[in-house]
């Protein structure tokens, strides 16, 4: 059980990794920004790198859920969403995943 929780919360962080990438650096997703840019409450929480990657880290969280049996239904998509904000966190200032400012 341990090692499949393990797995799961591996591929649950690299899922929040690649999205919040594909968001935030990559041309395709270049005119949905550009859409969003435009509305003006979510502008500031999804044009913002690190505070996309705790917003679609929650969104994934609803989807893959690797602490779903240790605590309760919000406060574990909370706790997911908060892993992938740090772990975004650690491999764009530790340079391991190239971002464009």
């Amino acid at each position: 059980m341990g090692l499949f929780l393990m797995t799961i919360f591996i591929i649950y962080l690299v899922v929040c990794l690649g999205v919040t990438y594909a968001w935030s650096d990559t041309e395709i997703s270049t005119p949905f920004r550009n859409f969003v840019a435009n509305i003006p409450y979510i502008r500031n929480a999804l044009l913002c790198h690190e505070c996309s990657s705790f917003w679609f880290s929650l969104a994934v969280s609803f989807l893959i859920n690797p602490c779903e049996d240790l605590t309760y239904d919000f406060a574990s998509n909370v706790l997911s969403a908060f892993c992938g904000f740090f772990i975004n966190l650690l491999f764009v200032r530790n340079k391991f995943v190239s971002f464009k400012e």
